[in-house]
């Protein structure tokens, strides 16, 4: 082989080489665009989930409001009903010892009444006997 068509036949290889090389830097510039879409997805991907994690932390603060607001209707609810049970407590002792005092009386009343009718029953008795003695008595 002369060295005319060596020169051409390196020509033609170092061509078809540099063909290849256009279509592998060709190649190379379409994946480094396609690297800089999914980097601009990643970025869009990363602001969603700080959107998210903004808006999970408002629900996380909102719940523990909730929950401290609940606690407390709790407490508050718990203390009244107690106030109201030991107040009805307390009001019920005062009626039953109300009632004691006054069935106490009532039994002295009725007591001091049997004690009056007994005596009017004697009275009238003793009247009785007295008229019967009056009536019988030996005219003269």
């Amino acid at each position: 082989m002369d060295n005319e068509k060596f020169q051409d036949l390196m020509l033609e290889h170092f061509g078809k080489v540099l063909n290849k090389l256009d279509g592998v830097e060709s190649r190379i510039g379409s994946v480094e665009s396609r690297i800089g879409g999914v980097e601009s997805r990643i970025g869009s991907v990363e602001s969603c989930l700080g959107s998210i994690e903004s808006r999970l932390g408002n629900v996380e603060s909102e719940l523990l409001e909730v929950k401290q607001s609940q606690l407390s209707m709790e407490i508050k609810f718990g203390e009244k009903l107690d106030a109201l049970y030991f107040d009805w407590r307390d009001t019920q002792k005062q009626l039953n010892e109300e009632m004691k005092t006054e069935i106490k009386n009532l039994g002295t009343k009725v007591e001091a009444l049997q004690i009056e009718s007994t005596r009017y029953d004697q009275e009238i008795k003793d009247l009785t006997e007295a008229k019967f003695y009056l009536v019988k008595a030996p005219k003269e």
